[in-house]
Order: C-alpha cells, then structure tokens, then sequence
C-alpha cells in the first residue's frame, strides 16, 4: 500500500461530495470500504479503481 488510507473527509473532498453523502451511499454506491474498529476507511487505488468501473462518464 503506498498511499495512506483515506477516512470520511478525505474521500468526500476526493469526491466532491459531503461527508453525510458519503456515510449515506458507501453501502449503496458499492464504494469499497472497511471498518477499523467503528472508523471506515477507504484505500486510495481500490476507490480509483470503482469510479473508472462503475461511474457514468457525463456526455
């Protein structure tokens, strides 16, 4: 893992998103995520990696 792991606030303002959007839609969105104790924690490449495979590409 080269990149420190992102927690909420990090991946919104990666995101563009509030950090309640982010709470909201992680199981729904099928952001990959995982729980350090009660903490969710999001890798920086495996996030990368779901926007280029699941998000729509604006026309």
């Amino acid at each position: 893992m080269n990149e420190p792991l992102w927690d909420v606030p990090a991946l919104a303002a990666f995101l563009g998103k509030p950090t309640s959007w982010v709470y909201d839609n992680h199981t729904k969105e099928k952001i990959p995520s995982f729980r350090i104790g009660q903490h969710l924690r999001f890798a920086p490449a495996e996030v990368r990696h779901w926007m280029t495979s699941n998000c729509r590409e604006s026309a």
